[in-house]
C-alpha cells in the first residue's frame, strides 16, 4: 500500500512539473507575440514618417 501511495505522489509531482513547463512556454509565446506586434507597429510608424517627409 505504501509503495502505491509513493508512486502516486511521484506521478502527481511529474504532472505538476509538466503543467509548470506548459505555462512557462505559453508565457514565453505570449510575450514573443507581443514583441512582434510592438515591432511591426514601430516599423509601420517609421514608414509612415518617412512617407510624410517625402510628401
Amino acid at each position: 500500500m505504501a509503495k502505491k501511495e509513493r508512486a502516486g505522489t511521484a506521478q502527481a509531482a511529474e504532472r505538476q512539473r509538466e503543467r509548470a513547463k506548459n505555462t512557462a512556454a505559453e508565457a514565453r509565446a505570449k510575450s514573443a507575440a507581443r514583441e512582434a506586434r510592438y515591432m511591426s507597429a514601430k516599423t509601420r510608424g517609421m514608414q509612415q514618417k518617412a512617407q510624410a517627409k517625402r510628401g
